[in-house]
Order: C-alpha cells, then structure tokens, then sequence
C-alpha cells in the first residue's frame, strides 16, 4: 500500500498544519539481525531528521561490487514460489518541544490494506504480525494493570523499568496518517482494492446483524489490551511530567498527545515488516538514498480497546479475517488524519458508520482489524492491519476544527480516561522504539572508505550499498483456478532480508526484531530525551489481561470449539478442534 503523510507544523494550536510524508510481527529470537553481529543499538536513541520523501529525485545507482563488499547478497536467493488466489483533557500551559515522526502517523498518507495479494514490487503501509513471540524482552515482564482515574497522572498498564540504565504497488500501511511523522505503511493503489473489500463486508455484515443473537445486544465489551507496531521517520518525544512517549508536533501535551494516534493505521507486531519490505526499501523506491517516506524507527504501542455494542452487533460474523476479525469492524485506511475516500471522493460505508452519516447506522468509533497476510514480495503470517478512528475521522488534520471535533467526538481516550466503548474506543501508549538501521545490521557494518561503522542507512547508501533489491516474476498457473505462480527474487541486499517470498524467513526475520528490541532495553532502557523504554510484554501476560473471547464474541461463544487469543495482537481466533487455549462458556 502507498501512503504519503504530511507533517503538521510545530507551534500549531488550532489547527494541525501538514506536509508531506507518510504513515504500518513479532517472535521472540535471540537470533541477531544480520551476519551473525549483534546490531549496534545505542543509536537508537538519538534523534535523526525526518525530513520528507522527494518522490521527484532519482535514486543513487550503486556498485554492484560495492554493494556485495557491503554485505549485500548476490542474486538468484530466496527464489519462491508462492501461490495466490487472483480471483477531556487539561490544558497544559507548559509546552515541550522535539522531534517526532511517525511511521504510521503522516498528515498526508494513505493507508489502505488489500485481501488481495498484490504482485508488483512496491506498497507503503502495512503493519507487522508473527505467530508466536518467545524471549522478546531477554525475560519475563509481570503485566500489571493500573486503574486510572479521569485525574490520574500515571498512565502504564505494565510495570515499567524503572532502573536508569534500564511493495507491491497497491497496498496501504497500517502505520502511516499520524500528524507529523513520517510512517512506513502506505498503499494507496491497494487501498481502492481494501475500501472495495470493506464496503463488501459492510454489506455482508448488515445481514448479519438481523439474524444477530439478542444477547450481544446486553453484553457490554470487555476491554482488551494488545501490541501494536508503527514504523516512522520521527522519534518518539519522552514527556517528563505525563511520564509517557508522545508527538514531537504541536506546542501543548493534549495536542502532542492526541497527534499519535489521530485517525491512523497501525499493524500487529507479527506485521511490522511487511510495510518496510513490501513498499520502502526496495531499490526501486529509493530516492537521494532516502527510503520511501524516510522511515528510520519502529515504534512499538500498547493498545486498549473497548469496542462500540452496535458495531459489534453489527459484525457479528467474523468468520473470515480477511474481512474483519473477531472483535474488530474491517479495516479502514487512513491518510492525513481521515479516512481515505473512494476515487468519487465518497466515503466508504465503514467511515460513515463511524457517525452516523452517508445513509449508514451510527455504530461508533470501531477500531478495525483485517488479515493482511498474502502479499507476494512479504507475506507475513499473522499479519494483522488495525485503524483506530479519532474525532472529526472525515476531515484531514488541518481541517480539523474544534468544533467538528466536539460534534464528531470519540476514538482516543482523553490521558487518564479509560475507553468505555461509548464516550471513547482507545488509548495508547507508546512502549519504545529502536532504529530500523540497528535492526538490519547496517549500523554493524563497516564503511570500507573511513574504517568506521556506518552512521545510517543514508552514509550505506551513499558508499553504494543496496539494502534491498527484488525481482519479482508471476505467471499463470492454471487457467481454470485462476492462479499465479510467482517468483520473488532477492537480487542484491542485506543478508537480513534474505528469501523474502517465504514465509517462514520473514516470521524469523519478526523474532529478530523483536529480539533486537529487547536487547536494546535490557542493556540501555534510556532515552536521549531522559524517557524510559520498556520491555515488551509476553503473549500469555496479555492474555492474562484479557477476557476470553466467547466474552465479546457470541460467534466464539456457539463454536464448537470455541476461540482462543493468540500473538501479540491478541486477536481472537476460532478454534476447528479442542486445541490448548481453545475456550468456550
């Protein structure tokens, strides 16, 4: 998906004012990223500029011979062959200042997701999942939950580490619409393709929502916490007196603090690569050695989610996740602070549902959620793409008034405010972050012109090195099934982004993530900013956090077998045996 975001200037009020940039799993591993080096992560946390992506500049050509001395790999790796089917908050007088550019938060981006597998080389926002996550944070995190009243001025759900020293064309990121930040998933050609699919569920689940069980109507949504991933241009900004990450944009702490995650996308953590892989880093979107949307940082998010009833009576049938998952609406994409609209400049049914308008129900501020798994040039297993809908959801960031934000309030949590499903869906907070150059190992690397390791991708590019560089041929398989063989080719690159067709390479290439992260928290939890990263909490600490899924789920609570949460994104899944985990009432 391609999704370009506009940075909203600093000192801003009122009013966000964007420019252009853009806005998308996770398995614990202690497999280090790349070539066998433990990746430098102490550049992690100082600040680089996340200045906009000039799509009008060509991109630097390099050796080849350059680019293998480099530590990239030579062609004809990771050749395979992949099947596709183609058929309120207090005013804060005191203002801080920084730099904070989101992956997935960009004021000018588009977010779309496709169920389709796209085929052509280049997408821009799509959020990152894994299957399983074990030893992400070099040890177990005791999840703990902090009930926060509307005043309270401590806002973590996990304990914190206290100790100082502690791609293809069509595709849209689940990352990319922050304001001010420059995010890593972005499709707009794919994102027609998911508003097609969306408005398909939306139709699909009006009928379901009639033969709808009357108990779903009664039960309220019981809150349930996930991770989430964004990979962005800007750093995150430590916010001493909130003690919490928040946008370096904007002058005041409610508006740094609502620019996060203000009508954006997002992906799980089993995900966050896909948007990078599919749309950023392959040579033929770099412009002046810049990857697409100047992505530099994953940043890794704590979700809480309490979903409207009405929605939720609404997609009652979640039976294909390609659609909509279990306890989500279908996913939205999101650009700029709205959704994105159709090509008639319409909204599609799932925004209007959001307030009522366009001839379609009031359902609320839903939170969507849609499997993204089948991308030809980065299928990620268990890659889910969320949208988390904020107030004023069909306005772009500059436009949004205060009074189109009081008349169309919902989505975020003023801080302090726990999501009720009714006055608000969600809040957040931001875990940590680490620099995408740490993860890939080119901060491990030694420029062979000053001896001395390479600062960022930008100094590797600039000396001739290729971080990724694809082929990608398809063909008819068979006429009759209508499906593709397709080939995805690493021609030249890091040995980090090896076989990027297989699926099995890229859950690992999640673990090293993830394992990178932890690392990076265990040896310096530090900011440069004097915040505080912390450790990101194991799959079962979630779910000891949450409900079981027959709790907001009727469709989980009359399965045979019932559900079971899974991954870091929590997701419910419905369960074909009597499986560990698998529970029903």
């Amino acid at each position: 998906m391609s999704d370009t975001t506009a940075t909203p200037a600093k000192g801003s009020d009122t009013k966000d004012t964007t420019s252009t940039g853009s806005d998308v799993s996770q398995n614990g591993s202690d497999t280090t990223p790349i070539q066998g080096d433990t990746p430098t992560v102490s550049s992690s946390n100082s600040k680089g500029d996340s200045s906009a992506v000039d799509a009008d500049k060509s991109a630097s050509s390099s050796p080849r011979d350059t680019a293998v001395q480099n530590g990239s790999k030579p062609a004809g790796s990771g050749s395979r062959t992949l099947q596709v089917d183609v058929g309120s908050i207090e005013e804060e007088d005191d203002a801080t200042d920084s730099d904070d550019s989101n992956q997935y938060d960009s004021p000018q981006s588009s977010d779309s997701t496709s169920g389709q597998a796209s085929t052509s080389g280049s997408s821009e926002d799509s959020p990152i999942q894994q299957t399983t996550i074990s030893g992400t944070s070099g040890g177990s995190n005791p999840v703990q939950q902090t009930t926060i009243s509307a005043s309270g001025s401590e806002d973590s759900s996990f304990s914190a580490q206290s100790s100082a020293s502690a791609s293809s064309t069509s595709s849209t990121s689940a990352y990319s619409s922050t304001p001010g930040s420059n995010s890593v998933a972005s499709a707009s050609d794919s994102a027609s393709n998911s508003q097609a699919s969306s408005t398909e569920a939306s139709d699909s689940a009006a009928s379901a929502a009639a033969s709808a069980s009357s108990s779903s109507s009664s039960s309220s949504f019981t809150k349930v916490t996930r991770l989430g991933v964004r990979v962005q241009g800007d750093m995150p900004e430590w916010n001493a007196k909130h003690k919490r990450f928040v946008s370096s944009y904007y002058e005041t702490f409610d508006q740094k603090y609502r620019a996060v995650l203000d009508t954006v996308n997002m992906a799980s953590v089993e995900g966050a690569l896909k948007y990078v892989q599919a749309e950023c880093i392959n040579a033929s979107v770099i412009t002046d050695c810049e990857r697409k949307n100047s992505i530099k940082y994953v940043v890794f998010y704590q979700i809480t989610i309490v979903q409207p009833t009405a929605a939720m009576e609404y997609y009652v049938n979640a039976t294909d996740e390609h659609n909509f998952a279990v306890e989500s609406c279908p996913f939205m994409s999101m650009d700029g602070g709205r959704c994105n609209p159709n090509e008639d400049g319409v909204f599609p049914d799932v925004c209007n549902q959001y307030i009522g308008a366009g001839g379609q129900p009031d359902l609320g501020f839903c939170v969507g959620g849609t499997l993204q798994d089948n991308e030809a040039i980065a299928p990620y297993p268990h890659n889910y793409w969320f949208s988390f809908p904020n107030s004023c959801p069909q306005e772009l960031w500059d436009d949004k008034t205060d009074t189109c934000r009081e008349k169309y309030a919902g989505g975020m949590c003023p801080v302090g405010v726990e999501p009720d499903g009714v006055t608000c869906t969600f809040t957040y907070e931001i875990l940590g972050y680490i620099l995408l150059d740490d993860v890939v190992g080119i901060t491990s690397m030694v420029n062979p012109a000053t001896g001395n390791k390479y600062a960022d991708y930008k100094e590797f590019c600039e000396a001739g090195g290729v971080e990724f560089s694809v082929s990608i041929v398809s063909g008819v398989l068979s006429l009759l099934t209508g499906l593709l063989s397709t080939v995805v080719d690493l021609v030249e690159g890091l040995e980090f982004w090896a076989n990027p067709g297989d699926s099995d390479a890229n859950a690992e290439r999640v673990e090293k993530l993830v394992s990178a992260y932890g690392a990076l928290v265990s040896s310096n939890p530090a900011t440069s900013d004097g915040g505080v990263m912390r450790a990101l909490p194991t799959e079962d600490e979630l779910a000891a956090l949450n409900p079981s899924c027959y709790e907001n789920s009727p469709l989980c609570a009359e399965s045979e077998f019932g559900c079971k949460r899974s991954y870091l994104s929590q997701i419910c899944q419905l369960c074909t045996s009597d499986d560990s985990g698998c529970e029903k009432p």
